[in-house]
């Protein structure tokens, strides 16, 4: 068991796995505490959709460093496979929203995503099959689509450890220290861990450590679905990956045979002891996915159902982030409520935790954190979206 540490982050997720392996490449001595394995909370149950389509110029830069990343992810880490697959990202929105997409495909462009608005008929020759519907609006990202989340953290993890990082697994956070309102331990089940800087990574499990330092988290731990279909012989050709506001539905394909579909409607979650929840899909949903799938692939109408799972969304108020140190000084920073968004972002994440924790005078690639700070809630100033009533951003 080691004794002292330069900080210790707690959760070993996406972000977690990131964030030790960023703070260790800067040369500090790290420690990643997880209280079971490597992405066994939120991480390994994600469906992994890798996208750059966000409505404020930090998300979207956050988004595009992250692709790169995966696009790239042995040359980063030096080794290890994150499984990303391209298949290429469509958002289709309805006439209404159609000034909202535009607007963020200008600003995406701007930032340097690969990014258009294009026809449906242009949709339908890019991937045949789809129901071509007009009067909708379509932003189209080619160099998108998904990875293996269980790879990605574990490829962070070894790498934090081939730069000198200690990840203790089954190894739970029971109390942590402070002295003149700074950090200065964290006392685990294997015993205690000096060290001047702690980051939260738990996500939905955030508050539980937040309350440990007196800081009250809003984030509220929320079960949301994933079904699975497997394609019928005809359709075997993976499609695109979409966030599809017409059906307040996503999908993915899932290797050759299998799609994955969820819903981007907010009030589809529900609120859960994260420790003890239902982890697999109901019938009800999946029935319901089924239905609005075959809207837009009429070849589903004959996909068989492969069942589904439930993870687990840590949700802030806007749906968005908390990074940030808490209070400044403290040495105590966060980084959770990432509202089903954490994956996708999880390797500028880990950039930004760096930049906080050593204090860097100009954040990476204009990655600051400011937009997410704690405070925002108590000015009420809360991050906004172009898409208010979906929880793709």
């Amino acid at each position: 068991m080691i004794n002292s540490v330069d900080v210790v982050a707690i959760g070993a997720g996406i972000t977690g796995t990131s964030a030790a392996f960023q703070l260790a490449r800067r040369g500090l001595k790290v420690a990643l505490v997880e209280k079971k394995f490597i992405a066994a909370g939120s991480t390994g149950k994600s469906s992994a959709i890798i996208r750059q389509h966000y409505s404020n110029e930090i998300t979207a830069r956050m988004a595009l460093h992250s692709l790169r990343v995966f696009q790239n992810f042995a040359d980063v880490t030096g080794g290890g496979d994150a499984g990303f697959v391209t298949t290429g990202f469509a958002v289709l929105v309805a006439a209404k929203d159609c000034a909202g997409l535009i607007e963020n495909v200008a600003m995406q462009t701007r930032v340097g995503v690969n990014t258009r608005v294009i026809s449906a008929d242009e949709l339908c020759e890019l991937y045949p099959g789809i129901v071509e519907t007009r009067d909708i609006a379509i932003a189209y990202e080619p160099e998108s689509g998904y990875s293996d989340p269980a790879s990605a953290a574990t490829g962070f993890a070894d790498a934090a450890k081939r730069l000198g990082a200690t990840i203790l697994q089954e190894t739970r956070v029971i109390g942590i220290e402070m002295s003149g309102g700074r950090v200065i331990g964290v006392n685990t089940t294997r015993g205690m861990i000096a060290t001047g800087a702690v980051v939260n990574c738990a996500n939905a499990w955030s508050p539980q450590i937040g309350a440990m330092v007196g800081v009250n988290l809003p984030v509220q731990a929320e079960r949301h679905q994933v079904a699975t279909f497997q394609r019928p012989a005809d359709f075997r050709k993976p499609h695109l990956t979409a966030g599809d506001f017409i059906n307040n539905i996503y999908y993915r394909p899932e290797g050759a045979l299998l799609t994955l579909a969820g819903s981007i409607d907010p009030h589809h979650g529900t609120r859960i002891d994260p420790d003890h929840y239902n982890e697999s899909a109901d019938y009800e949903f999946i029935e319901d996915m089924a239905t609005r799938i075959r809207n837009r692939y009429p070849a589903m109408e004959r996909a068989f159902s492969k069942g589904g799972w439930s993870g687990v969304y840590g949700v802030t108020p806007d749906w968005h982030p908390i990074i940030d140190e808490i209070p400044a000084g403290s040495g105590f920073f966060v980084a959770a409520g990432f509202s089903g968004h954490g994956y996708k972002l999880g390797p500028a994440v880990g950039v930004m935790i760096a930049d906080m924790v050593t204090r860097a005078r100009t954040p990476t690639d204009e990655l600051d954190h400011a937009l997410f700070r704690y405070a925002r809630f108590a000015e009420n100033k809360p991050v906004r979206g172009k898409y208010e009533y979906s929880i793709v951003g």
